[in-house]
Parts: structure tokens; sequence; C-alpha cells
């Protein structure tokens, strides 16, 4: 076992082994001057000792660029001495969302290279992940053919979930006969989102003429069960960083609640944004993809624009509906998050993520522009054989989507939890959404005391999950006190807030639940229209 304390330089130029002058370029043309921890630690490991590397790191960290770097420099140096055939790293991710947001990220990076676009001068990046679900049959469509005819031109880089991977090598139009990287990025969510372990363990050992020697990455936001499953099958004599924190992730937030009828849950949305007392953008959670389609026709009565996200729309639409709500198109987007129903995110699995913490193998890094930080690196310790292999999620997802984890948000000042989560790693997840990059950010709950639940008379917005919210908020209060930090209680002046109770009400008596199922015909049937055009 080795030790080494690390300081974070203050460039990437300061980096050991150097970057490549060209890399040097690319980071500078995308106004990237000085690495995150992640990156100021990652990367010199990765070029200096070439071995696997496991890391853990939350979402907004900057871990793209960190593995993405080492990847690209190893390419440029592929090419120097000659030897420009052949894929050269495959990125495996959860979601056809996250897919897309690595590949304009590595995109990105390439392109600030300069090149040029002249064949075999440009480092290509393609993502195949397709427009169906993974784990479904899908028919041959023009979007599968394109991406056949990509893949047959051999580029570079690579990104796809682990199902369609395997797809595109048994229909032997994926070639790794020359991989040196393999990165399975949001590894914690690889499992939980109906990829299987079987799936990485036949890209790893099937017949692919896969090389016997190349790196791996395996980057995740949390240590599960899963996680040491997938570093199990992945990686070989791993090393593991250990990050000193110097500030709590959630240092940034400030985090309130409310406890409110489901009624008075829509009578508060409404007045927090018709006065704006948020400013800037807000991501407004619910659990059920009605729900959502129900809370946006709602906001239209009084002339709120906002957008939905949800598994329901085409990919095309909700990366565009992403890239909109970023740029500032509308300021309220309502997402979908049924991760809890379909079990990903149930409190069981934080049993799991206990078990590998208290094994001291990581510690999160927030990604602090101008924090100092420390890092321990040592060899990672091989798994007990009398560990139990932990099971995927009873119910696997077969979308391939989602919302609360992995996909890049820009800029939210608030997340609005109009439906609680079902554990406290959810939570956690939905408001780190906020508060990012070293910027201040909101959250506000809204718990219905377990009395008040179904007893709604006028108008029947009542949801089944709600009735066990004060039995999740308390295990998401314990969490965070854990810590160090509290949720305060929200005092609304009711008195005040009553004045709009008409107006309020008036709105949702005219959501039906038959205009609700309308609004959700028509969403989808004009996305899939415009997910044509988006293509």
């Amino acid at each position: 076992m080795s030790t080494s304390k690390s300081k974070k330089p203050t460039a990437f130029a300061a980096l050991e082994p150097a970057l490549h002058p060209l890399l040097l370029r690319a980071l500078s043309s995308l106004q990237f001057a000085v690495p995150t921890p992640i990156q100021a630690t990652l990367i010199p490991l990765a070029l200096e000792s070439a071995r696997d590397i496991l890391a853990r790191a939350r979402t907004g960290s900057g871990k793209t660029l960190a593995y993405a770097i080492p990847v690209v420099q190893g390419i440029l140096q592929r090419r120097e001495q000659g030897q420009l055939q052949g894929t050269r790293a495959l990125v495996l991710v959860p979601t056809r969302e996250l897919a897309e947001q690595v590949r304009g990220q590595i995109g990105r990076l390439v392109d600030g290279l300069g090149l040029g676009d002249a064949e075999g001068d440009r480092i290509r990046v393609v993502n195949v992940v397709g427009e169906q679900g993974g784990r479904k049959k899908r028919k041959t469509t023009g979007g599968e053919r394109v991406e056949r005819m990509q893949l047959a031109d051999r580029p570079e880089i690579v990104v796809a979930t682990p199902s369609r991977a395997l797809a595109h090598l048994r229909s032997e139009s994926l070639h790794l006969e020359h991989l040196d990287y393999l990165v399975i990025d949001e590894a914690d969510l690889i499992l939980s989102y109906g990829h299987s372990s079987e799936d990485i363990r036949s890209i790893l050992s099937g017949p692919w003429n896969l090389p016997k020697v190349y790196q791996s990455f395996l980057m995740s936001a949390t240590l599960t069960g899963e996680v040491e499953e997938l570093k199990g099958v992945v990686l070989r004599n791993p090393i593991v960083l250990k990050l000193e924190d110097d500030e709590d992730e959630l240092a940034n937030l400030s985090q309130f609640c409310v406890r409110c009828s489901e009624e008075d849950k829509f009578l508060l949305l409404y007045v927090i944004l018709k006065l704006k007392l948020i400013k800037g953008k807000c991501l407004i959670f619910v659990n059920d993809t009605d729900r959502g389609y129900r809370v946006k026709l709602f906001l239209e009565k009084y002339g709120i624009k906002s957008g939905v996200l949800n598994a329901e729309l085409p990919f095309n639409s909700r990366y565009h509906a992403v890239q909109e709500f970023n740029r500032g198109v509308f300021d309220y987007l309502i997402a979908t998050d049924e991760s809890g129903l379909e079990g990903h995110d149930r409190d069981t699995n934080e049993e799991e993520e206990k078990d590998g913490e208290a094994s001291g193998l990581i510690s999160t890094q927030p990604a602090g522009a101008d924090s100092t930080d420390g890092a321990d690196v040592e060899a990672a310790p091989q798994p007990s054989k009398k560990r139990k292999r932990k099971e995927a999620s009873s119910k696997p997802s077969t979308t391939e989507y989602g919302v609360s984890r992995g996909i890049d948000f820009v800029d939210v000042a608030c997340v609005i939890n109009f439906d609680l989560p079902f554990s406290s790693r959810s939570y956690t997840h939905r408001v780190g959404r906020t508060a990012r990059a070293g910027r201040t950010g909101t959250s506000l709950s809204f718990i219905v005391p377990r009395e008040q639940w179904g007893k709604q008379k006028k108008n029947d917005v009542s949801l089944e999950t709600a009735k066990y919210d004060e039995k999740v908020w308390a295990r998401i209060e314990k969490a965070q006190k854990t810590k160090a930090q509290e949720i305060k209680e929200y005092k609304f002046d009711f008195k005040q807030v009553e004045g709009f109770r008409y107006r309020m009400e008036d709105g949702l008596r005219s959501v039906t639940k038959a205009a609700v199922r309308e609004a959700r015909i028509k969403e989808i049937k004009n996305e899939v229209l415009n997910s044509e055009k988006l293509k």
C-alpha cells in the first residue's frame, strides 16, 4: 500500500506528467484553466500508472473531463506513433440522456484540438445509444443504420449503454480489438437502470478479440453493492482515490420544508412562482407522470410557462427540453422522478452504500474551484469471497431514463420537491442539482402529514406515495444531521396566502383527470413528431 498527499495545481499546464500541447490548447479554448480536485488527482494517476482506477465523484465534479483527458492524450500519442486505426475507447453510461451529454462534452474537447475535419485527422466521438429502449426489441430503423455506418468507420471513441454496446458487438458493427480504454460512468446507476452485470461480463469476455491489456475507469457518485459487483467484473488491481473534503458538498445549499395538505402544495407553488419568490431557474420534482402534466396545466392557467420531462417522451424531446431549460427558454422544469416507484432508490439501497463507505475506500470531493485539497491513493483491497453479490433492482427500468442523477442541469437556483422522494439518498441526489460549482442554491420540500393525506373534499389531488411522507422525511432529516446540515421549516404567512386560495381552487378544478389524460396524449403525439425533426 502506498500513500501520498497531493496539492491541487493552479493550472492544467502544471500537471505531471505534462498534458499534450493540443490538449492544453483545447482546454484553453473551453476556458478550463484550473482542474477540479477529481481532475487534478485522477489525470496524473491515469497518465503515469496506466492502472485501473475506481473513483467516487458526484455529478458536476468534472469527472467527464477527468477521464476524457487521459483518453484523448492516449489517442494523440497513438497517432504520433503512426497507429491510426481502430476504436480506442468505449464509454458505458446508464441512460440515453447521459450518453448524449458525455458525447457532447468529449466532442467539445476534441473540437478544441484543432485537428481539422479531413479524413483521418479528426478524433471522432460517436454515440450509439439509439432511439428506443435498450432492452426492448428494436426494429431496424434509419437511426440504427446510421449508427452502423458510423461504427463502420471505426471511430476512436464510442459512447453507449451496455445493452447497446453488446448488441453492436453481436452484430459485428462494433470492433474493440484495438481498445485502450474502458470507462463506466455513473457506475452505481448501471445496474439500477435495467442493465445486467452479465451484459458487462459479455462485453469483456465475449469473442470480440479484446486486447489483454487496457485501462479501465469506474466512476461512481456512491458506493453501493452494485458498484462492488462491477468492480469485481471490470477492474484489475485498481487504484482507489481518497480525496479529503475541505467543505461539505451541501455547504452552499439552504434547505427548507413545509408541512401542508396535498391541495396546499398547489396553492404554495402558485404563490411562490406567481410572486417570483424564487429568482432564477427552478427544478420541480414529482413522482408520477400524470402529476407532472397536472402541475404543468395548473401553472398554465396563470400564464406561468414550464416544461415537462418524463420517460414517456422520445429521447430527442427529453434532451431538447433539458437544453431549452439550460438556455433559459423557460425557467421551470417539471421532472418526473419515478426511480422510487421502480425500486431504484429506496432506503434499502442506503444500507449497501453505508457498507461501501465503511470500508474507507473513497470519500467525496466537491468541485470547488479555489479550495486546496489533499488526496490519499492506495491499492484497493480485493473483495471478500464471502461477500454476497448484491442483486439488481427487483423491477429494473426498461427506459434507460433517469432525471435525478446524471443529467447536467445548468444554473439551477432552486429545487422544489413537490412530491417527496422515496429515500434520503434520492433526496440528496435531487437537491444536489442546485448549489453546484461554488454557487448558492435553495431546496424546498412539501411534506403531507399522515392525518391530512386522502382527506381532500373538493379536488382529488392525493398521491399514494404521500401517505409515507412523514416516515421518509424522518430518515431524510436524520441523514442530513449526520452531514451537519439543518433543514428549516419555511414559515408562510397563511393569512396572506389565503387571499390566493380561490384563484388556486378555480385553476385546480379545471385541471380534471380527463384534461390531464388529453394533455398527456397530445404532448406525446406532438413530441413524437417533433422528435423526428430534432434528430
